[in-house]
C-alpha cells in the first residue's frame, strides 16, 4: 500500500471504518479484505462492529451469521440494531439472536413494514429481566391499528413488576425456525378469524423455546381441518404451567408435547357444539360405553384423548387441573383419575359430568377383594379401601347441572370421613359447590353438618 494511507494511524482508521459501518451494513467485512493491516485493525476494534444493519430480503442463514459475528466482534461494547422489514412477520426471527445480550443493546430502529424506534437503556436497566414474550397473531389491518396506538415491542410487564420486561410482537404467521429463545413465559393470542396458526406451526415454534416454564395459547374457535398435518414431538423440559383457551387444537397440542415437570394445567372454554375435523383411531377413541349426555361430545373426546396422550407419553406430576367450560367423556375421567396421583386441586366449571364421574371420588374396594356395598369403609380398624386422586386437597364444582345432590353428598361424606380417619394428612381441606342445579340448600346443610366448615356453598 502506498502513502499516505499506509501511514495513517490505527486510531484514525478506526474512526473512518466506524463511519463507513454506519452507512453500509457489510462495510467491516468489505474493508477487511483490502489488506492484512486493515483486517487486523478491524478485527481488533469492537467499535467498528457496533452498527448492525439487517434487511430481511437476505437469506435467513446469512442474517443469522451476520448478527452472531457482529455481536461477538462488538463485545464488550454496546451495539445498535437497524432492521428493514419487507414483512413484519420477520421481526422475531431477526431480533432473536440479540435477546441473550440485551443489556449491551443501545438503539433499535425498525423501518419498512413496521416502523419503531426504541432506545433500550430507557426501557431495560441492569436489574431488568426479559423473560416474557407475547405473540399476537393477526392480520395486517389489526396490526396497523395496534401500531398506530404506539404499542412498543419492549415494555414493562406490569406496574406490579417494575423490573420485568415483556416483548410483544404482531405476526400474521408463527415463525417455525428461530434462533433458540430463552423466554420462560410465552403467550400466543389469536385476534382475527382471517388468519390463525396451525398446531404444527405452534409446535415447531415451541421447539425453539427450551426454557419456557409457562405457556398460554388463547385461540379463536374455527373448523379448519389440519388433522393430516405431520406434528413434531416437542420436548419442553422446564414447562410447569400450561394454559389452553378457546382453541380447537387441544388434542394436537397435548398429544405432541413432553412435559416431565408440568404441575399446572388450565383448560378453558374448549367446549364446542360442532364436530371437530379429523378421523382418529387411537386407543381410547372408541365410543364411550357410559353413553352419558353431553352438549359437546366432539370436543369432550378431543380434550380427553389429548390428556390421555400427554399422560401416557410423560406422566407429568400435575397438581392443579382446572377445566372451565372444558369437558371430557366419562371414560376419559375414569382413565385420567386413575393416573393423576399427584393432583391436589381440581376445579371444573359447566361440565356435563354424570354421577358416574363424581362417584369415582368415593373410597373403593380393590378388585377381587369384595363388594363395596357390603362394608362400611370406616368400620374397619385398618384401611380396607383405596381412593382415586389420593392427594386431592381442593375440589370445586361450578354449574355442574347433571350431578345429583344426593350423589355429591354421599361421595364427599364417604371420602372425607375415610381420609380423616385413615390418612388425615391427605384429606380434603376445601370443597366448593357453586350453582349446581341438583344441589339444594338441604344438601348443603347435610354437608356442613357432616364435614364442617371446609365446605363452601354458592
Amino acid at each position: 500500500m502506498s502513502a499516505p494511507i499506509s501511514s495513517l494511524p490505527a486510531e484514525l482508521l478506526i474512526e473512518t471504518f466506524t463511519f463507513c459501518a454506519a452507512l453500509d451494513h457489510l462495510a467491516p467485512l468489505t474493508l477487511s479484505l483490502v489488506c492484512g493491516f486493515w483486517r487486523r485493525v478491524i478485527l481488533s476494534s469492537p467499535r467498528v462492529w457496533q452498527y448492525i444493519l439487517l434487511d430481511d430480503e437476505r437469506a435467513p442463514a446469512a442474517l443469522l451469521a451476520q448478527a452472531q459475528l457482529w455481536i461477538k466482534q462488538s463485545a464488550p461494547l454496546h451495539f445498535n440494531v437497524r432492521l428493514h422489514l419487507h414483512s413484519a412477520d420477520n421481526i422475531l426471527s431477526l431480533l432473536s439472536p440479540f435477546l441473550p445480550v440485551i443489556h449491551r443493546w443501545g438503539e433499535l430502529v425498525i423501518s419498512g413494514d413496521h416502523e419503531e424506534t426504541v432506545y433500550l437503556p430507557d426501557v431495560i436497566s441492569r436489574l431488568d429481566t426479559l423473560n416474557d414474550l407475547s405473540v399476537s397473531v393477526c392480520d395486517k389491518e389489526y396490526a396497523d391499528d395496534m401500531s398506530s396506538s404506539a404499542v412498543s415491542t419492549f415494555s414493562p410487564y406490569s406496574p406490579l413488576w417494575p423490573n420485568r420486561i415483556n416483548m410483544h410482537v404482531l405476526l400474521s404467521k408463527i415463525p417455525e425456525h428461530l434462533h433458540p429463545l430463552r423466554f420462560t413465559s410465552i403467550s400466543i393470542t389469536e385476534h382475527c378469524l382471517s388468519t390463525h396458526p396451525k398446531a404444527s406451526e405452534i409446535l415447531h415454534f415451541l421447539r425453539s423455546c427450551p426454557c419456557v416454564q409457562t405457556f398460554c395459547l388463547t385461540g379463536l374457535i374455527h373448523q379448519d381441518n389440519h388433522s393430516r398435518d405431520v406434528l413434531p414431538i416437542v420436548s419442553l423440559p422446564s414447562l410447569k404451567t400450561l394454559q389452553l383457551r378457546s382453541t380447537c387444537m387441544t388434542r394436537q397440542i397435548l398429544s405432541s408435547i413432553i412435559t416431565p415437570k408440568l404441575s399446572e394445567l388450565y383448560l378453558c372454554h374448549l367446549n364446542v357444539d360442532f364436530r371437530l375435523p379429523g378421523d382418529y383411531h387411537e386407543a381410547g377413541d372408541s365410543e364411550d360405553d357410559a353413553h352419558d349426555f353431553s352438549q359437546s361430545p366432539s370436543s369432550d373426546r378431543a380434550t380427553g384423548m389429548g390428556l390421555r396422550n400427554l399422560i401416557t407419553r410423560c406422566n407429568p406430576p400435575i397438581k392443579t387441573l382446572e377445566m372451565d367450560f372444558s369437558d371430557m367423556r366419562t371414560k376419559d375421567f375414569i382413565w385420567v383419575f386413575d393416573r393423576l396421583t399427584e393432583l391436589e386441586d381440581f376445579l371444573i366449571v359447566a361440565s356435563d359430568m354424570s354421577n358416574t364421574v363424581i362417584r369415582l371420588l368415593r373410597p373403593f374396594m380393590p378388585k377381587g377383594v369384595g363388594d363395596e356395598g357390603e362394608i362400611d369403609p370406616c368400620l374397619s380398624p385398618a384401611p380396607t379401601h383405596q381412593i382415586r386422586l389420593p392427594r386431592l386437597k381442593t375440589l370445586e364444582l361450578h354449574n355442574c347441572h347433571r350431578l345429583s345432590g344426593e350423589m355429591i353428598v354421599d361421595t364427599l361424606i364417604s371420602r372425607v370421613k375415610y381420609t380423616d380417619r385413615y390418612i388425615p394428612e391427605e384429606t380434603m381441606k376445601e370443597i366448593a359447590i357453586v350453582e349446581c342445579d341438583g344441589f339444594t340448600p338441604q344438601h348443603g346443610q347435610v354437608l356442613l353438618k357432616e364435614i364442617g366448615t371446609r365446605v363452601r356453598i354458592g
